[in-house]
């Protein structure tokens, strides 16, 4: 018996061990801006490699960028002077939203900016902190929740980074929610571009009534509009799983029975 139990004890320290370290990657995040010094910027956080970090913020800021900053398992932040003529921009990272936004504000106000505002700013879900030392439980006690679900309540107000990856296309976009209507429920619009496989590029907006239930999110589009293009678009219909409160994963289903993968990070 007593063998028993010290090897139980042992697999429990082990497996407590790899999921501590093993299990968790280091999510990544990039700043992309214009190299002429102009208005456009990407930015991405949360995303499983540096490449797709540099990718998202590529495509955001579009033609003439470059990527500025790269950061991993912490937060980041872009900010840019709005005084009509300036080009004093400021960018910093740190382990709080709060130090990483008041880093990239001084940097910009530094650079002589007068109205400087934070354009943006995200943290990695995953972060590079050491985990605390979890003590072995007494024999026949349960082992403590390494990762506790999120809460009930799901902050959805604000904007998100949508990311579809499709049997047939790709798309990306944004999905901004405005109105909280009680009771876990929340409306707003989501926009996503793609390229068909015909190579035509579009771009689609839909309206978009959210239910959260704990960590369960469902997204039910309607009225899609063409905001660019033409054609027949099913209204799509998300059911995702919160990983983070700034990062959600799970699948759609849209009407005409096409089915992808969702992810959904908060900008």
């Amino acid at each position: 018996m007593t063998f028993e139990l010290k090897t139980l004890a042992g697999s429990w320290v082990l497996s407590l061990f790899l999921a501590l370290t093993g299990s968790h990657a280091i999510a990544a995040g990039s700043l992309a801006i214009d190299t002429l010094q102009g208005e456009k910027y990407g930015f991405s956080f949360n995303h499983s490699s540096a490449n797709q970090a540099d990718q998202r913020s590529m495509r955001e800021c579009g033609a003439d960028c470059a990527v500025v900053l790269r950061f991993s398992g912490e937060c980041g932040a872009y900010a840019a002077d709005q005084a009509k003529g300036s080009n004093a921009y400021g960018w910093g990272t740190g382990s709080s939203s709060a130090n990483t936004q008041a880093r990239a504000m001084s940097e910009c106000r530094a650079k002589g900016g007068s109205s400087c505002t934070v354009r943006a700013w995200g943290c990695d879900a995953t972060t590079a902190t050491s985990p605390q030392a979890v003590a072995t439980p007494p024999a026949g006690q349960p082992a403590p929740q390494i990762n506790p679900p999120i809460s009930s309540g799901l902050a959805m107000l604000g904007e998100w980074l949508v990311d579809y990856v499709g049997a047939s296309y790709t798309a990306s976009g944004t999905l901004r929610v405005s109105d909280s209507l009680g009771n876990g429920n929340f409306r707003g619009v989501m926009v996503q571009s793609f390229t068909n496989s015909s190579g035509d590029a579009k771009r689609v907006q839909q309206d978009v009534m959210i239910t959260v239930r704990g960590d369960s999110v469902v997204i039910n589009a309607s009225n899609p509009v063409y905001l660019i293009g033409t054609g027949r678009y099913s209204p799509d219909n998300f059911t995702l799983s919160a990983a983070s409160p700034n990062l959600l994963r799970g699948k759609n289903s849209d009407s005409a029975g096409s089915v992808g993968t969702v992810v959904i990070s908060r900008r």
